[in-house]
């Protein structure tokens, strides 16, 4: 157990499940990536008297666990899997192609336990998923204009061009939001940048 006593679990996050760790209570589970996954694991590590949890940044999976979590007031930190990599690595409990489980975090977590968790921001967290969805429009287009490349049947072009249309105005939506968010929000001033250095969508011609 961590030295200040606080129980902390390991969680391993993937598309569609959960793995988590709590070694010094030597109990492992697995919850599937659903509302009622998230719902059963918060009461399950309630039972256990969890304090804190910790897992890998993931590519987004990670955040609705993180949001379930911290609901239930159980303190949430996200980290860099290099960092927990390298842990083992040094402790010689990893080689370089095996792959990070919940007990290997749960161990890092332990390890490092005087770390402070990493504020949940709402409002960068948002920031985030609305710069994410512009630019998965944007890639969208791009995709689009790589078939245009190509003779195409001309309803599959009225297709392509109707869709770029619409691509254009909703990228123009999420970027007035995001310029709103950054005003709105004391301390974002510089993240103005993201805006000023975004190129404009390229208009359908």
């Amino acid at each position: 157990m961590a030295q200040n006593d606080l129980v902390v679990v390991g969680i391993d996050v993937a598309k569609d499940k959960v793995d988590v760790c709590i070694r010094a209570l030597s109990l492992k589970r697995t919850f599937a990536s659903s509302a009622e996954g998230r719902r059963e694991l918060t009461s399950w590590l309630r039972r256990q008297k969890v304090g804190k949890a910790v897992m890998e940044a993931s590519g987004g999976y990670e955040r609705e666990w993180a949001k379930a979590l911290r609901a239930a007031k159980i303190e949430v930190r996200i980290v860099d899997p290099k960092r927990v990599r390298s842990f083992a690595q040094s402790a010689g409990r990893l080689a370089k192609n095996d792959t990070i489980d919940a007990e290997m975090i749960a161990w890092f977590a332990e390890t490092f336990d005087e770390a402070q968790g990493q504020a949940y921001d709402a409002a960068r967290e948002k920031l985030h998923q609305l710069v994410n969805a512009r630019q998965a429009l944007k890639d969208l287009h791009v995709s689009l204009e790589n078939q245009g490349e190509h003779k195409l049947p001309p309803a599959v072009e009225r297709a392509h061009a109707r869709i770029s249309k619409t691509i254009n105005v909703e990228v123009g939506k999420l970027e007035a939001e995001i310029s709103a968010l950054i005003q709105a929000t004391a301390g974002f001033s510089e993240l103005a940048e993201i805006i000023r250095e975004l190129p404009a969508p390229p208009q359908l011609r």
